[in-house]
């Protein structure tokens, strides 16, 4: 499991626009959005390895001879201590890329775990049914535009089916303002998003007064408050079905098109176990936030049950790692 969430945050890495793509991209002859050129990863190895020689044999090493490390490492079969060292030099990758890959390939539990309060009411998770995968590893990189809008969302998410047949996965969003768009791993949707609709109505029973142990009371209550939660569900399909225990890659992004500003904040839940979480929000450097706050809330629809102020980084982002999700609500808020 661990050299699968490696592999897939290292290809991440390797295909996400950027330094890391293109230092990869001047040795392909031609490239092709969502793959990797496996020779022309290789040819940055060896250049590495001719100016750096870590054995007598690396000065004169040929691209062709390092293509199964290549793809042993992309394709998760077996990601050695050597070769991800290598690709952590050779791709000069930032320290906070290298930190996390190194938590996944080490898989211990030096990282940390973020379980309930609750990720939503029970009557609600039992309304939705059982899921049918686990999450070995998620990657959640979302964008804000030059005006403080959410712009787009890439998610990274390698599952391993716990039933057999898998062939869907359920997404759900709190809007429907948004496009789908599939990348590997997917081969569409199963139909428009259909809206779940909840109204419940809330209100406190106040006490006449403060009761001491053994007091008896007189209640009487305020006003109902009511309390609509909603949710957006459409089924992601899977390029193939799925036996127990077999993995899958799914690539997908968010368009956002939202006509009015959302909360300042994005939020991932959790209502079963995640493993290898990854939460990256990234700011237009014309519109950064004036603090932001990694963050739980007590559910989809609760309060922040706490928060702690981070800071952004040179790209204007901020990121977060979980070993374990469990039942939870967490993310990011910021003000402007």
């Amino acid at each position: 499991m661990r050299h699968a969430a490696t592999a897939a945050y290292l290809r991440e890495l390797l295909l996400q626009p950027g330094r890391y793509r293109q230092r990869w991209a001047q040795y392909a002859e031609r490239t092709r959005p969502g793959e990797i050129n496996q020779l022309a990863v290789a040819d940055v190895l060896a250049h590495y390895l001719w100016r750096n020689p870590r054995t007598t044999g690396d000065v004169d090493v040929l691209p062709r001879q390092l293509k199964d490390t290549v793809l042993r490492a992309i394709s998760g079969r077996m990601v050695s201590k050597a070769s991800l060292s290598l690709f952590i030099d050779a791709f000069d990758l930032a320290s906070h890329d290298a930190e996390l890959l190194w938590r996944l390939w080490e898989g211990s539990g030096r990282s940390r775990v973020q379980a309930g309060p609750r990720a939503m009411r029970p009557e609600r998770s039992a309304a939705l049914g059982p899921l049918q995968h686990q999450t070995l590893a998620l990657h959640d990189h979302h964008y804000c535009g030059p005006d403080g809008m959410p712009d787009r969302q890439r998610t990274l998410h390698v599952i391993e089916a716990t039933v057999d047949g898998l062939d869907r996965i359920p997404f759900r969003f709190d809007s429907a303002d948004l496009t789908l768009e599939l990348g590997q791993g997917c081969r569409g949707m199963s139909g428009p998003f259909r809206k779940i609709t909840e109204v419940l109505y809330t209100t406190d029973i106040l006490l006449a007064k403060p009761l001491e142990r053994g007091d008896t009371l007189t209640l009487e209550s305020g006003p109902f408050r009511k309390i609509t939660e909603v949710l957006y569900t459409t089924d992601i399909l899977l390029a193939k079905p799925l036996e127990r225990g077999d993995t899958l890659t799914l690539e997908y992004w968010m368009i956002f098109h939202f006509a009015e500003r959302p909360a300042s904040d994005y939020r991932r839940a959790s209502r079963s176990r995640m493993e290898n979480v990854d939460i990256r929000v990234e700011f237009h450097p014309d519109m950064v936030p004036a603090t932001i706050w990694w963050a739980s809330w007590d559910g989809i629809e609760g309060d922040i049950v706490e928060h702690e102020a981070v800071s952004l980084d040179s790209q204007h982002s901020a990121h977060h790692y979980l070993r374990i999700l469990e039942n939870a609500v967490v993310g990011f808020h910021w003000a402007w």
